[in-house]
C-alpha cells in the first residue's frame, strides 16, 4: 500500500514501499520540487526535496505522527495484519496501514490517505456535542483512542503515550471533526498521575508569564473528571474555519524513531546543531531552545525527550516551536526524577543546579553573558509569575506542593546550591502560603480526579 502525503490542501509527496513492506521512501511531487526547488525541509527537515528519502528517515517521520503505548496498541488491534514490535509498528509497512486507516488529522498540516483516493483529505465536516456525548468520548478512550472512530469517519492520530482526545472549538462549543476536517483542541484527562491536568495547567501558566507561548490551557471538569485543554498552536481558527500550519517534533527533524526519544542526547547536541544549521535566525533558535530547556529544569520536569520540542515549518522557513507538555514530576515520588535529556555533566533534577545550566548553554554556542542574564531573567520571572497565581490554578487540588518545589529550585537556581528534589516539607512559610492560596474559599472548586499510580522512570508523555 501507498499514501497520499497532503500538506494544508496540497499533494505534495506520495510514499513508495519496497521489499515487501520492510523499506518505505518518501517521494515529492515533481510539480511542487518544481515550485519550491531541491534542498527544502518542506515535510521535514530530514526529508528534503526532492526526495526519495532514505528509508529509515522516512520511517521515523511516519511512525513520529503516530500515538504510543497503548493508544497505538489499541490502534494496531483493529486493523487485520499489522504488527508492533517492541512497542512500535514492527515495519513500515504496519505504520503505512495505520496511517493509511487513521491519518486524516495529524499533527502540523499533514494529512494522510490511501493513494489513488478521491475525496480531498482537508474537507471535513464537524458535529456539535452535548455534555452526555463529551462524557461518552472521554469515558471510551480505553476503546477509541484520541476519540478516533473509522467507522463513523473520525481519523485522527497524534503523539505521546497520554490517554487524550481531540476536538474543535467554535464559539465556546465543543465539536467532533468527521472525514478530516481539523480539531483544535487537546484535551487530557488526569489518569495516571494524580491532579496531572492542574499541574499543567499551572505549570503552562508559568510558561506563559515566562513568555515561552502564547497558546492558553485550562482545566475543565468533564463527568468529574478533571481535563487539560490545550490549544493547538499549530491550528489558527478564523470564525468556523480552521487552518493548518505545519509542524514536526524534533525526533522527526532529526530522522530518530519515538522508540529512541529518551537517546536524543544533551540539548547542546543534536537539537541544537540542528536549529543552527536550518533555523531561520539560528541565534534566536537556539536562544530560545535554552530558555524552554531551563524553564522545563528549573520547574521539575524531568521529561524533555526530543518529541517535548518541535519546530515549525513554512515552505522552507524552520524556527522553534512555543514550548509545550511540561508538567512538575518531582512531585510523583514513584518517578525517577532522572532527566530524559542530561543537563551539561548531570543527569537528575536534583543534581543539576546554576553552573550545569551555564555549561549547557555555552555548548549551544551561546555567550556565558546572554546565558547568566537568561537565568537570572527566568528565576526572577517565576518568582513573580508564581506570586500573581489566579486562585483558580491553585484551589480545589493540592497546588504547594507544586509551588514549594519551583520556588525552592528557583531559590537553589539563584544560590549556585544543586536543585534538589521535591520541596515537601520545605519551609513552613512557604507551605502555609501555598494553603492561603489553596484555600480561598471564593473561587475553591473541589474536583474530583481518579487517582493512579505513577509509573517509576519516565513519566511517557
Amino acid at each position: 500500500m501507498d499514501l497520499d502525503i497532503w500538506l494544508g490542501d496540497q499533494l505534495i509527496a506520495r510514499t513508495r514501499e519496497r521489499d515487501r513492506g520492510r523499506k518505505v521512501s518518501i517521494v515529492y511531487e515533481e510539480s511542487v520540487v518544481a515550485a519550491v526547488g531541491d534542498e527544502v525541509p518542506l515535510l521535514s527537515c530530514s526529508l528534503p526535496t526532492p526526495g526519495p528519502s532514505e528509508p529509515a528517515k522516512a520511517r521515523s517521520f511516519l511512525e513520529g505522527l503516530l500515538p504510543e503505548g497503548r493508544a497505538l496498541q489499541t490502534m494496531a488491534a483493529r486493523l487485520r495484519r499489522v504488527r508492533l514490535q517492541g512497542g512500535a509498528p514492527a515495519t513500515p509497512a504496519d505504520a503505512v496501514s495505520l496511517l493509511a486507516e487513521y491519518g486524516r488529522e495529524c499533527a502540523g498540516a499533514v494529512a494522510i490517505v490511501p493513494s489513488g483516493a478521491h475525496d480531498r483529505p482537508d474537507q471535513g465536516s464537524y458535529r456539535l456535542l452535548d455534555q452526555t456525548e463529551l462524557a461518552a468520548i472521554l469515558h471510551d478512550l480505553p476503546t477509541h483512542p484520541l476519540g478516533a472512530d473509522p467507522d463513523r469517519g473520525v481519523r485522527m492520530s497524534l503523539a505521546g503515550a497520554q490517554p487524550k482526545f481531540l476536538l474543535a472549538r467554535f464559539y465556546g462549543r465543543w465539536f467532533e471533526p468527521h472525514d478530516g476536517a481539523a480539531s483544535t483542541h487537546i484535551l487530557k484527562p488526569t489518569a495516571r498521575w494524580p491532579h496531572s491536568a492542574e499541574n499543567e495547567a499551572l505549570i503552562m501558566r508559568l510558561a506563559r508569564s515566562a513568555g515561552l507561548t502564547d497558546w492558553p490551557t485550562w482545566v475543565e471538569d468533564i463527568d468529574g473528571t478533571s481535563v487539560l485543554v490545550v490549544e493547538r498552536y499549530d491550528r489558527r481558527t478564523v470564525g468556523d474555519r480552521v487552518v493548518r500550519y505545519h509542524q514536526e517534533d524534533l525526533c522527526q527533524a532529526l530522522g530518530m524513531r519515538p522508540v529512541d526519544k529518551y537517546q536524543i542526547g544533551r540539548p547542546s547536541e543534536r537539537m541544537a546543531r540542528l536549529l543552527r544549521r536550518l533555523a531561520d535566525s539560528p541565534s534566536e533558535a537556539v536562544g530560545e531552545l535554552f530558555r524552554q530547556v531551563a524553564f522545563r529544569t528549573v520547574v521539575g520536569d524531568e521529561d524533555g525527550h526530543g518529541k517535548n520540542y518541535s519546530v515549525l515549518l513554512d515552505g522552507g522557513s524552520v524556527r522553534l516551536s512555543p514550548f509545550y507538555d511540561s508538567i512538575c514530576t518531582l512531585v510523583y515520588p514513584d518517578l525517577s526524577g532522572r532527566m530524559a535529556a542530561p543537563i551539561g555533566p548531570q543527569s537528575t533534577l536534583a543534581e543539576v543546579d546554576r553552573e550545569a545550566l551555564l555549561v549547557e548553554g555555552v555548548a549551544m554556542g551561546l555567550l556565558h553573558a546572554d546565558v547568566d542574564a537568561a537565568l537570572a531573567v527566568l528565576a526572577a520571572g517565576l518568582k513573580m509569575a508564581i506570586e500573581n497565581l489566579d486562585a483558580t490554578l491553585t484551589s480545589g487540588w493540592p497546588s504547594g506542593p507544586v509551588i514549594d518545589t519551583v520556588l525552592a529550585r528557583v531559590d537553589r537556581l539563584e544560590s549556585g546550591e544543586p536543585m534538589g528534589g521535591s520541596a515537601g516539607r520545605s519551609s513552613r512559610r512557604r507551605r502555609q502560603r501555598a494553603a492561603d492560596m489553596t484555600t480561598q474559599a471564593t473561587l475553591a472548586t473541589d474536583r474530583a480526579t481518579p487517582q493512579g499510580q505513577a509509573p517509576s522512570g519516565h513519566p511517557e508523555r
